[in-house]
């Protein structure tokens, strides 16, 4: 008995514990906080799985921080050898280079033979006759050619030959350049070949003639041939030709097969070499361009462009390099990021396992991983919070590897691309390292641990993590009827929100990095030719526009594939439905509108399909790609039902599904539907997505007031951003335009997929360019000559439309007189009063005219009366007095340098309003029924001219008027296809030669030809149309002929010429206050013309800005055009 009681009464005292710990002083006692003590102490498989889960916890933890080292090194190597502000101050070949972005590896240099001393007599060149009758060498036509391995056919870019596209060529061949105009060359090498269809040479020489056409299918026409008939002594020369055609229409790959046979054949020509080198550079390839320029340099050591490009390729690459070993060590660090994320993973589920077990004395938070890791720290003596903290870091570093940004890098890039590369993989480093705090909202973590994680965020940095202001949230609850429905919202939210915003309202903008920032001058004509290719083909098309979900911090996950049961590895059970949404009665109001507000082209790109598969696809659209549109739009709808995420989200993702199959209509319903439900905070989500549909829909008002809302959410949201841009397209109002376009290039440089950046460029070289490309309409409009400060603009009548920003015109009821325009015609210096222009003489050409000979074949007649003209002109110059303009001050008409800003845009602003504007917007001409013309197979206009040019003294003149050297004027084209609503250029050249072939004696149709020839360049082509209109347009309308040669010649900067045609018009009509207009030219004869042409009309607004232009500019110089820049 006393046994017993032994036994039992000390039981009864034992307190048991399951993990012990000794003391420093060597006592045994329970350890506090042990894994090992339960919540419940009986579970015996909770026991051993926590000795399990605790075992594998600091194995994992030694496995993460092992591989940490080998990440933080690949990373050093990264950062390292994206430097490229050292990597390229440390080269010297890169200093002796320049600007790596002005090599031009397209670059092209013909051979016609004259490096080989081929006999003159070969040539059978003369020297050419005038004439008519010009032909063009079409050497498909001269003789047929049979597929042939030799000319090199099989290659793709020869069997597609006829989509090629290239550039033309400044330069006609050495042999004819001094004696020939192009037509003319071209006329010589066809009747050469007509003669002689097997002749190697001038098959060569013909393919030159197109390469300076810019025709590339007919040019390689005429270098088979010439490969083809060429001696072996010869071949290279031909095979060089063909090679440079293929390369600078961007078929790189297959020229430098070409090229290698060309150098083959003559290893000892320089520019064999030198071409080579160049498209083995736009390959990458530097090691061969480096071997090739050497050997160019070798055979002429005096090549300047082959030094400079030797050092720009060694430059290069040395660059890629360093980039080839980035490429390397990203693509390992992916590689470890990938295991790092999953051990990672498995560690945050084992954390949470064990302490969900433990029995802990204070209450805590179990889906907060940051107070796991804490805990887990104090617990085990590992310092598993830091690890934490680089792992975040490694999370922000593999969400961009993972990302289209990081992919674009790598995707078809040339030598041209390599700097950009660099400096993009430089910003990318530079981003994640300062961003690398914010980067624990991205770990790969299950949708319960997001939740926790986020709010552990809000408390530990509550500046970078964005909440609803009070205000607003108080707004919201009084909008909310039921708050418990409310924050059900909210719960389902924190599933999708990990925090992060890429482009959050307190980000720092950098406005030094872009050259529109750092050059007053942007940009230059050299940055806009450099650019030109890639500018799109309609500056004015609509983009479609969509904010992704993880801007705003909201990552969508597996919605579409784990969460529905149905991975994206499976197809979805039959039948698929598609997302529809409730039927708005807003939008059904909008889609029953008779006549939307604008049409403009819309161009579709693969943005919103690229996007959708993302979403479907887990954010990886390579695994979904197999996947049909249907099934995706099923899966949508299937998550509607199941109700696996706020509604506003739900409908938003079905717009993007709507508007990736080209239907705006159900994509408006379902984002009206979602506007209605979206938090403040996340609004700007469906705004955008609600003002670009809107926008391809034609409802400028609509999406306007969404656009602005959305901005007023998120400043710097490139998608924003972008939309507005597009809307004050539309509205021509270009400075607010281009401040938005500029922002999205700041933010985010390659926004849909580039086409931002190249449709800013455009842009600015268009703006660049123009003196006004503002819809005006001359005969409603007023000048602003008194503005402040002093600014003489033309504006609209509702003050829109002005040159400078914040001007305003006064009202079109206000007199626009009271300027220094009246001064200067109440002349303060009795000298100058004499002058008035009251007092000019208007019988003063009287004789002129009566002595003019009535036949226009009479060139001695005419000659002379015209030089009656010119002296009784020089006698009568005194538009500024006996004392001349060059005695004049500014005190004489009391006139301020601030009363001239911008007064030198006047003159070219005018000359274009009366020889461009007035003729095009006569509706008689019916020009517009060109556009409903199906194209020409001719994409240039041909004008035809009759035999009768030659006898006519005025038409005789104007065909000498300087054709050569003319370049293209990208405002004027841009004018010239606004004009016809009609912005594919190319496509209205072949409508225009259409309407030529139709009516070949419509005079208007060779003055649009004339100036579609004249804005693009086409010297020849627009002295050619130009002088069949003279010749074909009734006298009524000849002055509309007259005005345009003079314009078109100002534009291309030939002054003498427009000076005398313009003399030449003057002479027809003495008494027309245009052609005095017109006629002025030194300050003399400007500011007599200008007073002699408001002698006929006191209120010609061109001849009032004009002369108070030209007064300006003749008192002040230069300086009152310098003050407004």
């Amino acid at each position: 008995m006393l046994i017993f009681i032994f036994i039992v009464c000390p039981l009864d005292g034992i307190q048991a514990n399951t993990h012990w710990m000794v003391t420093e002083s060597g006592l045994i006692q329970p350890k506090v906080d042990s894994p090992f003590e339960l919540d419940r102490p009986y579970d015996l498989l909770a026991f051993i799985d926590q000795e399990t889960y605790w075992n594998e916890i600091i194995d994992i933890y030694n496995d993460l921080s092992k591989r940490q080292i080998i990440i933080d090194k690949l990373w050093n190597d990264v950062d390292k050898n994206t430097d490229i502000g050292l990597l390229v101050l440390a080269d010297s070949n890169c200093l002796k280079a320049g600007q790596l972005k002005q090599l031009d590896w397209y670059v092209s240099y013909s051979d016609d033979g004259s490096s080989r001393n081929i006999p003159d007599y070969v040539y059978q060149v003369t020297r050419p006759l005038f004439t008519l009758d010009l032909h063009i060498p079409d050497c498909k036509k001269i003789s047929s050619l049979i597929f042939s391995m030799s000319t090199f056919e099989h290659l793709e870019s020869m069997i597609h030959r006829d989509n090629l596209t290239m550039l033309g060529e400044e330069h006609l061949p050495e042999k004819v350049a001094p004696i020939m105009t192009l037509d003319q060359f071209g006329n010589w090498v066809a009747r050469i070949l007509k003669k002689n269809n097997t002749s190697w040479l001038h098959y060569h020489m013909a393919s030159m003639y197109w390469r300076v056409r810019g025709k590339a299918p007919k040019a390689i026409e005429c270098s088979r041939r010439a490969i083809h008939y060429a001696p072996r002594e010869y071949k290279d020369l031909a095979l060089l030709g063909l090679g440079t055609i293929l390369h600078v229409s961007r078929m790189t790959e297959d020229a430098v097969i070409v090229l290698n046979a060309a150098v083959d054949h003559n290893p000892n020509s320089y520019l064999n070499h030198f071409h080579i080198a160049n498209a083995y550079a736009v390959l990458c390839d530097f090691n061969n361009t480096s071997r090739h320029l050497n050997d160019c340099l070798k055979l002429n050591p005096t090549f300047e462009i082959a030094i400079k490009h030797k050092h720009g390729a060694n430059c290069l690459g040395n660059v890629w390099q360093k980039l080839i070993v980035v490429k390397v060590a990203l693509n390992k660090l992916r590689d470890e990021l990938v295991i790092y994320g999953q051990k990672e993973a498995q560690l945050l589920k084992l954390q949470a396992s064990i302490l969900k077990a433990m029995k802990l004395k204070e209450e805590h938070d179990y889906m907060s991983v940051v107070k796991n890791c804490e805990k887990m720290t104090e617990l085990t003596g590992l310092d598993i919070k830091a690890l934490k903290v680089r792992g975040d870091r490694n999370s922000l570093i593999k969400y961009f590897l993972d990302g289209p940004i990081y992919n674009d890098l790598w995707t078809d890039k040339t030598s041209l691309h390599v700097i950009e590369v660099a400096f993009s993989l430089q910003r990318l480093a530079r981003h994640v390292d300062k961003h690398s705090s914010l980067a624990s909202e991205l770990m790969a973590q299950s949708d319960l641990l997001r939740s926790a994680e986020h709010r552990a965020l809000k408390d530990l940095m509550p500046s970078s993590i964005p909440d609803i202001p009070s205000k607003e949230n108080t707004e919201v609850k009084q909008e909310t009827k039921i708050d418990k429905k409310a924050s059900t919202i909210e719960e389902e939210l924190d599933v999708f929100e990990v925090g992060v915003h890429l482009f959050p309202p307190t980000m720092k903008i950098n406005r030094n990095a872009e050259d529109f920032d750092n050059d007053p001058d942007w940009p230059s004509k050299s940055f806009c030719k450099e650019h030109e290719r890639n500018f799109p083909q309609n500056v004015e098309a609509i983009y479609p526009v969509f904010m992704p979900f993880e801007n705003k911090g909201l990552m969508l996950g597996t919605l579409l594939t784990d969460k529905l049961g149905v991975p994206a590895s499976e197809e979805h059970d039959l039948p698929w439905h598609p997302p529809t949404c409730p039927h708005d009665k807003v939008s059904a109001a909008f889609t029953q509108k008779r006549k939307s507000q604008l049409v403009g082209e819309v161009i579709r790109t693969d943005q919103l399909k690229q996007k959708l598969l993302e979403y479907a696809g887990n954010g990886n659209s390579d695994l979904v790609r197999h996947m049909h549109d249907a099934e995706i739009g099923h899966r949508i709808y299937s998550a509607v039902q199941k109700r696996l995420a706020p509604k506003w989200i739900l409908y938003t993702l079905s717009s993007l599904y709507w508007r990736a199959r080209d239907n705006n209509v159900n994509a408006l319903h379902c984002l009206l539907t979602a506007s209605k439900g979206v938090p403040i905070r996340y609004k700007d989500l469906v705004l955008i997505s609600l003002a670009s549909v809107c926008l391809e829909m034609g409802y400028f008002d609509e999406a306007l007031t969404a656009a602005e809302e959305a901005f007023r959410l998120s400043l710097y949201e490139p998608a924003t951003n972008f939309i507005l841009a597009e809307l004050n397209m539309l509205k021509k109002h270009r400075h607010t335009h281009l401040f938005h376009l500029k922002q999205v290039v700041r933010v985010d440089k390659e926004f849909l997929g580039g086409i931002a950046k190249n449709i800013l460029y455009a842009w600015g070289c268009v703006l660049k360019q123009a003196i006004d490309l503002s819809d005006f309409d001359y005969g409603k409009s007023d000048v602003c000559t008194q503005l402040e400060p002093g600014v003489n603009m033309v504006c609209d009548r509702d003050g829109t439309n002005c040159h400078v920003t914040n001007v305003k015109c006064p009202s079109y009821m206000e007199k626009a007189d009271k300027s220094v325009l009246v001064r200067l015609l109440e002349l303060k210096d009795e000298s100058i009063r004499q002058a008035h222009v009251d007092n000019m003489d208007e019988d003063l050409f009287d004789r002129i005219i009566k002595n003019m000979p009535r036949d226009r074949a009479d060139f001695l007649g005419h000659q002379l009366n015209l030089d009656t003209m010119m002296i009784t002109i020089a006698n009568s110059l005194k538009g500024c007095g006996p004392k001349g303009c060059h005695t004049m001050q500014a005190e004489d008409m009391a006139l301020q340098e601030e009363d001239c800003t911008y007064h030198h845009l006047q003159l070219g602003y005018w000359l274009h309003i009366v020889s461009f504007k007035q003729p095009f917007s006569d509706p008689n001409l019916r020009l517009l029924d060109i556009t409903s013309l199906s194209p020409s197979n001719k994409k240039v206009p041909e004008c035809r001219i009759n035999g009768e040019t030659a006898r006519d003294y005025f038409l005789e003149r104007v065909m000498r008027v300087d054709a050569e050297h003319w370049e293209p004027v990208l405002t004027l084209m841009h004018q010239f296809a606004e004009v016809f609503n009609y912005f594919d250029y190319v496509t209205l050249g072949a409508k225009i030669s259409k309407y030529l072939e139709n009516k070949p004696r419509s005079w208007s149709g060779a003055l649009s030809a004339a100036w579609w020839c004249g804005a693009s360049g086409r010297g020849e082509c627009a002295v050619r149309c130009l002088v069949a209109a003279l010749s074909l347009a009734p006298q009524a309308h000849a002055h509309h002929v007259w005005r345009s040669i003079v314009a078109l010649l100002h534009t291309q900067s030939k002054q003498r010429d427009a000076k005398e045609i313009a003399y030449l018009s003057f002479y027809l009509s003495p008494k027309s206050k245009v052609e005095a207009f017109l006629v002025a030219a030194e300050f003399e004869e400007a500011v007599w013309m200008y007073r002699y042409a408001l002698s006929y009309d006191q209120r010609y607004l061109p001849a009032k800005a004009c002369l108070h232009a030209t007064i300006c500019l003749m008192v002040f110089g230069e300086n009152a055009k310098e003050q407004a820049g």
